[in-house]
């Protein structure tokens, strides 16, 4: 699918592999939303790649429905979404100092994994409402992580 003139949001999109992929996409003539939870970045990011930057934690649903909506307000209608939020750094469940910090462990569970899927089914589901873009029936891209994409038809 060509993404030239799509709307794209990327989640994480102000560093690492999430801003690579937003200046991919711009670079490739998408509109792109990114969401971060740096605001500075966020601003910084913007300003140096021409994308609307929304600052937000993706472990609130409300805050990215916010977002997204901000993002279909400067772009129109998302038809490509890059998961690439998260929160890096590995976990032992019991450490030097003892057992894993429960709250830590979970922050990282709902930006990690919840997020994934709850953003991504509701981008899914508005996607799926959508007349083809292409004869083969193809209605947007979702990516969850490197290594798995769907494409909507």
């Amino acid at each position: 699918m060509l993404v030239d003139g799509l709307s794209a949001l990327v989640t994480g999109g102000a560093s690492g592999l999430g801003l690579a992929v937003a200046e991919a996409l711009t670079n490739a003539g998408a509109k792109v939303a990114f969401l971060d939870l740096n605001e500075e970045k966020v601003s910084q990011v913007a300003d140096q790649i021409g994308g609307v930057g929304i600052a937000c934690d993706v472990s609130d649903p409300g805050a990215v429905s916010d977002a997204w909506a901000i993002a279909c307000g400067h772009n129109g209608q998302i038809l490509i979404d890059v998961n690439c939020a998260g929160i890096p750094g590995g976990m032992r469940f019991v450490g030097r100092d003892g057992p894993v910090d429960m709250a830590t462990f979970a922050r990282v569970i709902a930006a990690d994994f919840i997020e994934a899927v709850g953003v991504k089914t509701k981008d899914a589901a508005r996607m799926m409402a959508l007349v083809p873009l292409t004869e083969s029936g193809e209605r947007g891209i979702i990516r969850l992580d490197p290594g798995l994409r769907l494409q909507l038809r």
